[in-house]
């Protein structure tokens, strides 16, 4: 499933702004539709409240059999929401499946053998319940805290901690959201939590984990894209 809202705020319209010639999601679905996964029976849902997105949705291969309630494609609504009324969808019409995705389509960078090692994880005999994607943190969180109304340095990081060059610390990674995938029927009992005691990480390159919420990211995510077209310098 991609979740496309409209009305975004952040960056107006920014699931269907063109990115590379075409939608930003649409580099997402491309990865799903790509995806030995998907060839062997997976579905390509887009879950959205606009008319207008699921039009464009279908003419890039996705499915959009309804459309959301505008209830749930407000600024706070949780994305729980959308995923709990996707499953009675599916339930109501007895259709069954064995995983369920979420895919981030502002995440223009993932690609089909991301989900292919996702639902590879899932499918190599042993109980684990779900996979999300994770990569390298840009910054050490031992190098963070948070700060006061006097800006004091005081204790802002421990001694240990400054007497350490970068390269001695642990690796540290960060949750993206880009790939999260589960298996259906423990994904709903365990109330759409993703997080399970036999989950597993999914680590994606960072060159690849962009997520665009703001303008900044969207420039940057064009830039990218111009610089891995053939002949690119």
């Amino acid at each position: 499933m991609m979740a496309l809202r409209s009305g975004s705020k952040g960056v107006k319209d920014k699931n269907i702004r063109p990115l590379g010639g075409i939608p930003l999601f649409a580099h997402t679905a491309r990865a799903v539709l790509g995806s030995e996964a998907y060839r062997h029976g997976g579905t390509l849902l887009v879950n959205t409240d606009s008319k207008e997105y699921a039009k464009i949705a279908n003419e890039y291969g996705a499915g959009t059999p309804f459309i959301r309630p505008a209830s749930m494609a407000r600024d706070s609504s949780p994305i729980r929401e959308a995923i709990e009324y996707s499953f009675r969808f599916f339930e109501e019409r007895a259709e069954k499946f064995d995983l369920f995705g979420l895919i981030q389509a502002t995440s223009p960078f993932t690609e089909s053998a991301d989900l292919d090692r996702g639902v590879a994880e899932l499918n190599d005999g042993t109980r684990l319940k779900s996979v999300i994607s994770v990569t390298e943190a840009d910054v050490p969180p031992v190098w963070c805290n948070t700060l006061d109304e006097t800006l004091s340095m005081k204790d802002f990081l421990s001694k240990e901690i400054r007497q350490k060059n970068r390269q001695e610390l642990p690796k540290y990674y960060r949750v993206t959201d880009a790939v999260r995938i589960a298996r259906w029927l423990d994904f709903k009992a365990n109330n759409f939590d993703w997080y399970f005691d036999d989950s597993k990480a999914l680590i994606i390159d960072r060159s690849r984990s962009i997520d665009i919420d703001s303008e900044e990211d969207f420039s940057y995510a064009e830039f990218l894209m111009q610089k891995r077209k053939p002949g690119a310098a």
